[in-house]
């Protein structure tokens, strides 16, 4: 009897990803990948504003869902030359591994600040409602399937640690995608590791973690060396993070608008408009929102009698971003004297200092060593010459020091009428000057 047709993607980053839709496997996973919630990822970028900064990152997060999903398969595959991987907790970690994404809001995190919730509870609560497409396909392969796909993403299932450290961990399958997936579309060639040889070394240590042999620790060191580039070049650079605080700030400002009785017209309909107006949606109704939804809500706010929500608004439509100016990492309190300055400047000038004037703060630590603490992510393993397993960080150099590493990064930032005023405010403080 013939095969059926394999499903075939083809893939920027790992070339040709192909589903047989006559395995268990491969017919769970294109039924999900039929979903509407999982389709929805088409219209939701992966690097919310950041295509402003780097014309090519116009990724969706549906090609990353489905990268990780691939990848989570041949870690499944890699670590079974070893030992049998029961295809029940293949099936769970597949789809854990496609669903991970789906509670996200349009533009990543911009909507969490305004009553959206985090993602991650999103995306359970979605895999747990009879109401989802998603919670059918599983139910109807095995009734206990929705839960515990849920309780994998959540790390809370009772299954063996190294099934759950491919759906989460500091070597999962959701970063090992992302990194060369971002590093590629951004044209950042920093993002570029060596994901065979880590595939070829990975394995399930004693204990029961996910783990690499000893050969692989170069590869592993530079997919970490990747990761805490692409952070400094990609993920936190300083156009995007304004631009995100700009589109935070609009969406906020409508809102506040709206409580004060006199909402911008036209007020977008449907789940974006009772998420602005401070309504709880359900998650289903959170999972019809996307980026197109947000976009056409600037559209039209970018006309508003109110200056500053035009101002915003416009400002995103047509890249005419709030400019950015380096806080003092170190120094708290005169950080908070310089905003402070900035916004009174600011209100002198005519301008709004709560609107024209923001601060964006962002922290990253590019890898988290053991501390023993229950509850916290767990280090990498490697599993040394004579079969133990030890951490990766007791045995580089390199990786002691990135887990030394607390990148924090605040700007502030501010519209560009006021570049002048604010230069002047930033320059160095003469030393000795006589009072």
């Amino acid at each position: 009897m013939p095969h059926a047709k394999l499903r075939l993607y083809r893939d920027p980053v790992h070339d040709t990803i192909a589903f047989a839709p006559d395995t268990a496997e491969g017919s769970l996973l294109m039924a999900l990948l039929d979903a509407r919630e999982v389709q929805r990822l088409r219209r939701i970028r992966q690097l919310a504003l950041s295509s402003l900064v780097y014309h090519g990152a116009e990724h969706s997060r549906f090609s990353h869902s489905i990268g990780v999903a691939w990848l989570a398969r041949r870690m499944l595959d890699a670590v079974g030359r070893g030992a049998a991987v029961d295809p029940g907790e293949r099936l769970v970690t597949l789809a854990a591994a496609l669903l991970h994404d789906v509670g996200h809001g349009p533009f990543s995190h911009a909507l969490e600040t305004l009553g959206g919730g985090h993602h991650e509870d999103r995306t359970r609560a979605l895999i747990l409602d009879p109401a989802a497409e998603i919670h059918g396909v599983l139910r109807d392969l095995d009734p206990g399937l929705p839960q515990r796909v849920a309780g994998r993403l959540g790390g809370t299932d009772s299954a063996a640690p190294w099934l759950r450290e491919i759906v989460s961990s500091q070597l999962d399958a959701d970063r090992l995608d992302y990194i060369l997936r971002d590093g590629h579309m951004t044209g950042v060639q920093i993002g570029r590791y060596d994901l065979e040889r880590i595939l070829a070394m990975l394995d399930v240590a004693d204990d029961g973690h996910l783990a690499f042999h000893r050969g692989g620790q170069a590869a592993v060191e530079g997919y970490l060396l990747a990761r805490f580039h692409m952070y400094q070049q990609v993920y936190l650079h300083k156009t995007s993070r304004s631009a995100e605080r700009m589109l935070v700030a609009a969406l906020a400002r409508a809102s506040a608008l709206h409580r004060d009785g006199g909402p911008p017209q036209p007020w977008p309909a449907g789940p974006l408009g009772e998420l602005l107006a401070g309504e709880e949606i359900p998650p289903t109704r959170f999972a019809q929102l996307d980026d197109v939804d947000v976009w056409a809500a600037l559209k039209g706010f970018a006309d508003a009698s109110d200056r500053v929500l035009s101002q915003l608004c416009t400002g995103l439509l047509h890249r005419r971003l709030w400019k950015t100016l380096v806080l003092p990492g170190g120094d708290d309190g005169r950080a908070d004297e310089l905003v402070a300055a900035a916004r009174s400047i600011a209100r002198v000038k005519g301008y709004d200092p709560d609107h024209h004037i923001l601060v964006d703060e962002s922290r990253d630590s590019p890898y988290r060593p053991y501390t023993g603490v229950e509850g916290s992510r767990k280090a990498i393993r490697l599993i040394d010459r004579d079969g133990r397993p030890s951490f990766l960080e007791d045995r580089s150099s390199l990786v002691q020091m990135l887990g030394g590493v607390r990148h924090r990064q605040r700007l502030l930032c501010y519209h560009p009428d006021l570049r002048g005023p604010l230069a002047r405010l930033f320059e160095p403080r003469a030393e000795g000057r006589s009072r």
